[in-house]
């Protein structure tokens, strides 16, 4: 393949990243001669695009050059996060102290922490102390929720229910919103169990309809609280 044709195939991947098909830019991405590919912005595509693949080893050799030619912002961010995706944990605490050297204004911080430490099984007083600091510093509605749940399995209740009514206030509509208005009514016992599940296959249902993702995630939803677990977990 010609200096042209790689041009050429990297232009079209990244056309159908742009219209998020990552599936079809895969396909492009597996004709091209990465050995041939030197430019940086270019590298940084392929990397995601093998990461939203799923083909995390091949996405962290790529960050892994990029992270030797120049130790950027935007490198080291995407080392913290595949790291932290591929369970590597000792990686993810190494290239998040670089990220907090490099922007430690950065709310991600918080939010990096708190999946590290939400891995290693920190209690919840940890965790609930990293969403507060995240909460002070940018208020972010599924994180928001995110503490509202770690209340209620940590049978904080007048916490989760103000927690909940903040995120009802301050976004007014929305998926999480929603699901607040849930939580804080079964909490308050303005609702029970049995109408919650009922209202949540409800939802299943519709969201079938328009997009099949989310309707796994209500299904989700709905198995958590069928097994008499807490608050279904939302993912990250």
């Amino acid at each position: 393949m010609g200096f042209y044709e790689n041009i050429v195939k990297i232009k079209e991947m990244r056309r159908r990243v742009d219209e998020g098909d990552y599936e079809a830019a895969q396909k492009i991405l597996d004709i091209i001669p990465l050995k041939k590919i030197k430019n940086t912005s270019d590298l940084n595509i392929i990397a995601q695009v093998y990461k939203e693949n799923g083909r995390y080893e091949e996405a962290m050799e790529i960050l892994l050059k990029l992270y030797q030619k120049r130790k950027t912002r935007k490198v080291i961010f995407q080392l913290v996060l595949l790291s932290i995706k591929m369970l590597h944990i000792e990686d993810a605490e190494k290239y998040l102290a670089e990220y907090k050297t490099m922007a430690p204004k950065d709310f991600y911080n918080y939010i990096f922490r708190y999946k590290i430490d939400k891995i290693k099984g920190e209690s919840y007083e940890v965790l609930i102390d990293t969403l507060v600091a995240l909460k002070n510093r940018e208020y972010i509605e599924k994180w928001a929720y995110e503490l509202a749940k770690l209340y209620y399995k940590a049978g904080m209740e007048e916490e989760c229910i103000n927690e909940c009514s903040d995120i009802i206030l301050w976004f007014g509509e929305g998926s999480y919103v929603e699901k607040a208005k849930m939580l804080k009514a079964y909490y308050s016992g303005e609702t029970n169990k049995e109408k919650m599940i009922e209202e949540l296959k409800r939802r299943a249902k519709e969201k079938q309809k328009v997009e099949s993702t989310e309707g796994s995630e209500e299904t989700a939803d709905i198995d958590s609280y069928q097994q008499g677990s807490s608050i279904p977990e939302t993912e990250w």
